[in-house]
């Protein structure tokens, strides 16, 4: 019995770890932004710093009666420079807010690749499922912090340059006023960072939520689904489904905004403290300490601004902290290990070693996050070119069990052997090319017949083998029966103009699409010489020169002397891959490199010779 499975502990990103990754990638994908970052926070700070200046100098100018002359070049050189710095800070702040989207879809590009490339078995059950979603809810819309971190980086570091240069103004007046301001800007930051967390634990309980509203709304538009809602009245239950569900997810999302109303009436009822006492310190300075009215302007305003710039740290580490939070859970899913061998493997199995030798050994299969297994101590030998049908009830482990054959799942304990070899031993996207499964469910791409079946683009594919497989899979009729062929569209849910195949044309062109990855078999040659039968695969042969009775083989590594006639040969070839050019020469027609009038050229320079009566037919057949 294997040894039961030690749950691993939960990766744990660090606040700091996480700005390092969100920065570290900023750097990597646009360094010049950078540099209007460098014009973005002094112009930030400097804006509101000269409004807040401008009334001390209207007042300053009118108390010192200047000249009209000097009177307007006081106003006017501030009034120019706050238009100069807020439309310099409105050109940077586009720019980085454009940055922002084009970093979040660059992190839902390496999402997407993730979920395409990682082991199946990473996405397949629960835990998987739930990981995904919440790495989604981390980049799925414009608060995300995979797009917002560059602008709460950049406000941050402005409200820090902008409380330095207020606070060092209010300190001149009475250094308890900032001592005031900053307790309670903590108390803010304190209840904030609490509604943050509560929001972050409660994605554990939204994520399910938000995948089954997912599930209704995707099955709710699906043509293959409308029906069954009709016909058997599903559509009020579906209903309400969707509602109860839909209470839930508000019922949910209200927890996090009562979390977060009670922050914003904490710094409510704060601010109204805080800026009454400095208030009326300034008053009572005007009154009974001879502050200049425009003094008492300017420290009106820049108590006001230092405020506003505790408070917006506060925001800033708060929004940081929820960035972090979502960062954790792209992390996590990003950073999922992949078990499977993704390296260079050993060589897969040649031609004629196909169809593969398969042998289970003692094998065990538990589903991650399951207590019982799955499969128990399987074994099972299916040799080379033997037809084997596995049977059972639902939920027996026959899907289970093919998962792990084709490498969708990997043992818990045991292994799986393909012609001798351990099947981890191979590279992972290299063994998925031995396999053609037809599986149960069905998913269709908004396409082409044609390309849902080949899975290549239009010219890449091989028309013959395409005939081929639709007729093997008794797909042809239904595919002749359409205007289009096999080039009508698919999923009608994409494509207005696309056909809906019933279920079992769908199961027929899985089939198909299993047939057109299963390599044909190679046809042989079987040969005699002096007492040994060879096996020659008929496609490496470049010609057959006769001598009478006997007869030279000539492939591409070898050469066979056999007695036989070359009509007796010529039945045992397959007609459509030679031609008899000569009455003593037949070629493979594959190695023709070109035909004239009395000789044709092989692949290797080789020429025969070719009758003046078998021209027509050999370039006809060529």
């Amino acid at each position: 019995m294997p040894a039961i499975a030690v749950k691993k502990e939960k990766k744990q990103y660090g606040l700091l770890e996480n700005l390092r990754f969100l920065l570290a990638n900023m750097w990597r994908w646009d360094k010049g932004l950078f540099l209007f970052f460098l014009f973005q926070i002094p112009l930030t700070v400097l804006g509101p710093f000269l409004k807040v200046y401008l009334p001390k100098v209207l007042i300053d100018s009118i108390a010192s009666s200047v000249g009209l002359k000097q009177f307007i070049t006081n106003i006017g050189v501030i009034i120019m420079a706050i238009i100069l710095s807020e439309t310099l800070l409105k050109a940077t702040a586009l720019r980085a807010a454009n940055a922002g989207v084009k970093y979040r879809f660059k992190y839902l590009n390496i999402q997407a690749e993730k979920v395409i490339d990682t082991d199946y078995e990473n996405i397949d059950g629960p835990q998987g499922q739930q990981k995904m979603m919440k790495a989604l809810m981390a980049t799925m819309n414009d608060r995300a912090g995979t797009q917002a971190i560059n602008t709460v980086f950049t406000n941050l570091l402005s409200n820090i340059m902008g409380m330095i240069l207020y606070g060092g103004i209010i300190f001149t007046i009475h250094p308890v006023m900032i001592g005031f301001i900053i307790l309670s800007s903590l108390i803010n930051y304190y209840t904030g960072d609490h509604a943050n967390k509560y929001e972050h634990r409660n994605k554990d309980n939204l994520a399910p939520v938000e995948k089954k509203l997912k599930y209704i709304r995707t099955k709710a538009g699906d043509f293959r689904a409308v029906k069954d809602l009709r016909l058997y009245n599903m559509g009020s239950w579906f209903k309400d489904m969707y509602n109860v569900f839909l209470k839930e997810k508000v019922r949910l999302e209200k927890q996090n905004i009562y979390r977060k109303y009670l922050a914003n009436i904490t710094d409510g009822i704060l601010g109204f403290i805080r800026d009454g006492m400095a208030y009326g310190f300034l008053i009572y300075s005007v009154l009974y300490r001879d502050m200049p009215v425009g003094n008492f302007v300017l420290y009106l305003g820049v108590i006001g601004g230092f405020s506003n710039w505790m408070t917006g740290i506060i925001k800033n580490i708060n929004e940081i902290n929820r960035i972090h939070l979502e960062t954790c859970d792209l992390r996590e899913f990003l950073d999922m290990e992949d078990k499977m061998n993704r390296g260079k493997g050993v060589e897969l199995p040649a031609e004629d070693e196909l169809p593969c030798d398969i042998e289970i050994k003692n094998l065990y299969y538990r589903y991650p996050g399951a207590s019982d297994y799955a499969l128990k101590n399987i074994n099972l030998h299916v040799k080379k070119g033997e037809k084997l049908a596995i049977v059972g009830g639902n939920g027996a482990g026959k899907s289970t069990l093919v998962k792990l054959i084709a490498g969708l799942y990997t043992p818990t304990d045991g292994e799986i052997y393909v012609n001798g070899k351990k099947s981890s031993s191979y590279n992972r996207d290299e063994y998925y090319t031995l396999f053609s499964v037809v599986f149960q469910d069905i998913h269709l791409l908004p396409m082409s017949i044609e390309e849902n079946i080949t899975l290549q683009p239009e010219k890449e594919i091989d028309r013959d083998r395409l005939d081929k497989v639709l007729e093997l899979s008794g797909l042809m009729d239904k595919i002749k029966s359409l205007p289009e062929g096999v080039k009508t569209p698919l999923v009608k849910t994409i494509l207005e103009n696309a056909v809906e195949l019933s279920g079992g044309e769908l199961q027929k062109l899985l089939l198909a699409r299993a047939l057109e990855k299963t390599p044909e078999e190679e046809k042989i040659l079987l040969v005699k010489e002096q007492g040994e039968i060879y096996r020659i695969v008929q496609s490496d042969i470049l010609y057959i020169e006769s001598f009478g009775h006997n007869l030279e083989i000539n492939t591409i590594d070898e050469k066979y002397n056999i007695r036989k006639s070359i009509a007796a040969i010529e039945k045992e070839l397959d007609g459509k891959d030679f031609v008899r050019c000569h009455r003593s020469y037949i070629v493979g027609l594959k190695h023709v490199k070109r035909i004239g009038k009395n000789t044709l050229e092989l692949d290797n320079g080789t020429k025969i010779p070719v009758s003046r009566g078998q021209y027509s037919a050999t370039n006809r057949f060529y």
